[in-house]
């Protein structure tokens, strides 16, 4: 006699033999495809907001960034604080960038983009800009005559802003620089595109161009900016900072995200409720085949509740047989994911206009939402489980 703990494990051992072996195929499939669709979701949406901060944190900030103390206009003795930005402990680069109140000037049109006179060795260690060029090539130091412009100061077709721009500069060009009464011709040497609009709209000249133009700015800064060794550790960095004797005012990446982090804001509202509705989605999908594969089943159980096995013996043999279709289905949904998925957006990632997006898979995450598609299963088919078993015994042998 088989004992009563084992009866559900072999009731599900012979289902699952006897079964149909393509419906078995099938509603395992089906388990995957609920899975995937529930972390490919989140995925896409947290790839969208990590892309959004790498785009603010690679091309625009730096990962922390001092501006001057509260009433001043510079940080004064800039080479003096990059080298002891430079000895602290967490920090792997640092640039001084000095924002001029200038405008240039194309042909006809002109405006007042944001014009930056940076260290180009420096700044190609904090920021992308210099891996961003579509166009030309990036800035030497010993540039003084040569500029380089983003793509919506540029412009062209196809360009966002194209109503403000340039409307076609091209490299070899020439733009004219206007600062305090004081003008200068610049050829555009290089057009960057970094897909982040904020930083398509700065142009950017060397330290020796703007020396050339206002001695007056030497050795002053604006604005510096810190790439850290360890993402998270911004405030960490600050405090260290603040006691080797830097001075002026800091701010993370996050501080100064402004639209950007109410854009990331968005995808997580919107993310948590596509979750919710995957999750639903889910729980109707899984509750629809069990109950249909408890029905096709309506007269063995009959035979096994007549034969004197409890009702509560069979629900265990569904809860299990339904453990059984989603942990194969969540194997093949991982399969699926991260040996198609993943790789294929990897090479094809999404093109938005805050940055190209791919699949970013938190372990954490992934963790949760399977222990959360298996209890959701388990769940689903408990339900169909207890209707079936509640009907009475003569009625489901014979199917009325």
């Amino acid at each position: 006699m088989i004992q009563e703990t084992k009866i559900p494990f072999f009731l599900v051992w012979r289902f699952l033999k006897r079964g149909n072996k393509w419906t078995f195929l099938l509603i395992i499939f089906l388990m995957a495809i609920a899975f995937i669709n529930l972390v490919f979701i989140t995925s896409l949406f947290s790839g969208i907001v990590e892309s959004a901060n790498s785009q603010i944190i690679d091309t625009y900030t730096g990962h922390v960034s001092i501006s001057p103390v509260e009433g001043e206009k510079f940080i004064p003795h800039a080479t003096e604080e990059i080298s002891r930005i430079d000895a602290t402990p967490g920090v792997e680069a640092a640039s001084a960038q000095v924002f001029l109140p200038a405008s240039l000037t194309y042909k006809n049109r002109s405006g007042n983009w944001s014009v930056i006179a940076i260290d180009p060795a420096a700044e190609k260690e904090v920021t992308n800009v210099a891996a961003k060029m579509t166009a030309g090539s990036y800035l030497d130091p010993a540039d003084t005559d040569q500029i380089i412009i983003g793509r919506q100061i540029a412009g062209g077709e196809g360009v966002e802003m194209n109503a403000f721009s340039f409307k076609g500069a091209t490299v070899g060009e020439r733009v004219t620089l206007s600062l305090n009464g004081q003008t200068k011709e610049f050829t555009i040497k290089g057009i960057f595109y970094t897909k982040f609009i904020d930083t398509d709209q700065r142009a950017f000249i060397t330290r020796g161009a703007l020396n050339e133009l206002a001695p007056t700015y030497d050795d002053v800064a604006t604005n510096i900016v810190i790439r850290i060794t360890t993402k998270g550790e911004e405030q960490l960095v600050v405090d260290r900072l603040q006691k080797n004797g830097v001075t002026g005012t800091f701010y993370t990446w996050k501080d100064v995200a402004g639209l950007m982090a109410t854009v990331t804001n968005s995808f997580v509202l919107i993310n948590a409720l596509l979750t919710s509705v995957g999750i639903l989605i889910a729980a109707v999908t899984i509750f629809i085949v069990i109950y249909i594969d408890i029905s096709s089943k309506r007269q063995q159980i009959g035979v096994l509740r007549a034969i004197g096995i409890k009702s509560y013996l069979i629900r265990s043999t569904y809860v299990i047989q339904t453990a059984v279709y989603s942990v194969f289905g969540v194997l093949l949904g991982l399969g699926i994911l991260f040996g198609f998925l993943i790789p294929y957006f990897n090479a094809h990632p999404f093109q938005l206009p805050i940055g190209d997006a791919t699949l970013a898979v938190s372990s954490v995450d992934l963790i949760f939402r399977t222990e959360l598609i298996i209890w959701v299963a388990i769940l689903s088919g408990l339900i169909p489980a207890f209707i079936i078993t509640r009907v009475k015994m003569l009625d489901a042998i014979f199917n009325r």
